[in-house]
């Protein structure tokens, strides 16, 4: 074996055993939908219509319907922090009380059933999302968002402020670096043909 595919394979099973800590410590976000179907109106001037682009850059609002809760919660923080960048999310989320994220984040949660599409065959390079976001795109863990029916060029975008430095994540970073533009196009192809999430209505 190359040492290239060693420092894969370990970093592959480093990322498992972090993953499966946290799948042990799992817990769903303890939010109330109903309260948050009311709160969530303002979300779906951007998010509530399918097919919804973003001015600049160019690229498809991500779809929440069915996203898990806990990660919902993690991302609305960090755009109330600044420690995720963009101006229009953290004026949405900076005055929203812990609760109302909870009950936010619970609301989009319960928009849909996602569960993984068994038929689906990954792309061979899918062997470093696995441990995070599932063999077909759905999350193991309420930590991670699942990635299954997600708009592309949404995924694509991602893929560029975790290359770029906009997002940081040691596994993320470290993975995403790994792969070609090729093999990159292949999984965000993949990950957005699955069933899964949904544009969320009211």
């Amino acid at each position: 074996m190359s040492i290239n595919k060693k420092l894969q394979a370990a970093a592959f099973v480093l990322a498992a055993a972090f993953s499966s800590s946290l799948a042990a410590q799992d817990a769903p976000s303890a939010g109330d939908p109903e309260r948050g179907r009311v709160l969530a109106d303002s979300c779906l001037g951007c998010h509530g219509i399918e097919g919804n682009m973003t001015t600049y850059p160019p690229y498809h609002v991500p779809r929440l319907g069915g996203q898990n809760a806990n990660y919902i919660a993690k991302a609305l923080k960090g755009y109330a922090a600044g420690d995720r960048e963009h101006d229009g999310m953290h004026a949405q989320a900076a005055d929203l009380s812990d609760e109302d994220i909870r009950n936010i984040a619970a609301w989009f949660a319960s928009q849909a059933a996602v569960e993984a599409n068994a038929e689906a065959t990954p792309p061979e390079s899918g062997i470093y999302c696995v441990s995070c976001h599932g063999a077909n795109g759905v999350s193991i863990t309420t930590e991670f968002p699942h990635l299954a029916g997600q708009h592309a060029d949404y995924l694509h975008e991602t893929i560029r402020q975790y290359l770029e430095g906009e997002r940081s994540d040691i596994s993320m970073n470290a993975f995403l670096n790994l792969l070609t533009d090729e093999q990159l196009d292949e999984l965000v192809q993949f990950y957005a043909d699955q069933p899964g999430l949904t544009t969320a209505q009211r």
